[in-house]
């Protein structure tokens, strides 16, 4: 019966402050002045007045650079801050002055269930449950640096065996955003997409496309392949956020299409949440034009997680699939 269903879907997947001034004092050759003054007694009055003209200007110069001097002083920054200092400092004035402690203060700051967003590996076992009938997906994915590399297994007991695997590369620069990917099945199924996040700020716009060589494979994503992605995103914190988009079919003329809503929510520390609800409508495989609504749940935490999706006309078809899986992160 899985059989039926293995119509191509696609797998889609963010120096303050002035340098103190040197100031070099001049030496005066006192010999030499006694010298003059031995030779030339006569210029005794012009030198007593010359001297005290000068010693009166270097006093007014030292009165008035005493301030600056003081000043200068109370500025020069301690060779070893308190931690309380380094963190108001960071809290007030965090773009003039960024270290790396502060950037290092930050990410230990964050919550675990944050962090888990940086691991680089996931190991996932999913059951999928049609009436009659159910399947097994075992998927293992790591990342390299910018890339990220999957293998995964498919196991029907009545019909469909097969093997996966796939690669998708992410590169984000300011306001750009660009992941595309790659899959391949031994079923002789290639499936591309490309997928991207516009916008440097919290809102964001979505677009995407994707293709296949129209070879049957099964796979863990339930949308149209043949397909063009166009949504709208929001930031709502550094681990919430809504997306809005719909994936519809631009290429075999089905008017299949799927329009989700995600929302992911950090309900604390230690544990988040995300819903993501799907209408999809379009025509099946036998003619008929179909209208439902779908649901997903995904739990996350930070070591694992674990989801359960009901889809109604699963890859519009007439069957209606409940999947689970369970998943480790590391």
């Amino acid at each position: 019966m899985f059989g039926q269903l293995t119509n191509c879907t696609r797998e889609t997947s963010r120096p303050y402050g002035a340098p103190l001034a040197c100031q070099a004092s001049e030496s005066i050759n006192i010999s030499s002045l006694r010298d003059c003054l031995k030779d030339c007694g006569t210029g005794l009055i012009f030198v007593r007045l010359f001297c005290g003209r000068t010693i009166i200007f270097l006093l007014i110069l030292c009165l008035l650079s005493f301030p600056a001097r003081a000043q200068s002083g109370t500025t020069k920054p301690e060779t070893s801050p308190s931690p309380d200092n380094s963190t108001f400092h960071s809290l007030v004035n965090p773009v003039v002055d960024p270290t790396p402690q502060s950037d290092q203060a930050k990410k230990e700051d964050r919550d675990p269930i944050e962090k888990a967003d940086e691991y680089k590996s996931k190991l996932t076992f999913g059951v999928y449950f049609i009436r009659g009938d159910r399947a097994y997906d075992l998927n293992l994915r790591h990342q390299l640096g910018p890339f990220t590399v999957w293998i995964a297994g498919f196991y029907d007991p009545k019909s469909n065996k097969l093997i996966r695997v796939g690669a998708q590369f992410d590169y984000k620069k300011a306001w750009f955003h660009f992941v595309p990917t790659l899959e391949v099945a031994t079923t002789k199924g290639v499936s591309g997409s490309l997928y991207s996040e516009l916008g440097s700020g919290k809102t964001f716009a979505v677009a995407g496309v994707s293709r296949t060589n129209l070879k049957a494979f099964f796979d863990l994503f339930w949308d149209p392949s043949e397909s063009v992605q166009l949504g709208i995103g929001h930031k709502i914190s550094s681990y919430d956020r809504i997306q809005a988009y719909t994936i519809f079919d631009v290429r075999l003329h089905t008017e299949q299409q799927n329009t989700h809503v995600v929302w992911r929510h950090k309900l604390n520390a230690n544990n988040g949440i995300t819903f993501d609800g799907v209408f999809k409508s379009g025509h099946t495989d036998s003619g008929q034009f179909i209208r439902a609504v779908g649901l997903g749940v995904y739990y996350d935490r930070p070591h694992w997680f674990w989801k359960l999706y009901y889809d109604p006309h699963v890859n519009f078809t007439g069957h209606t699939m409940m999947r689970t899986g369970i998943g480790l992160k590391f």
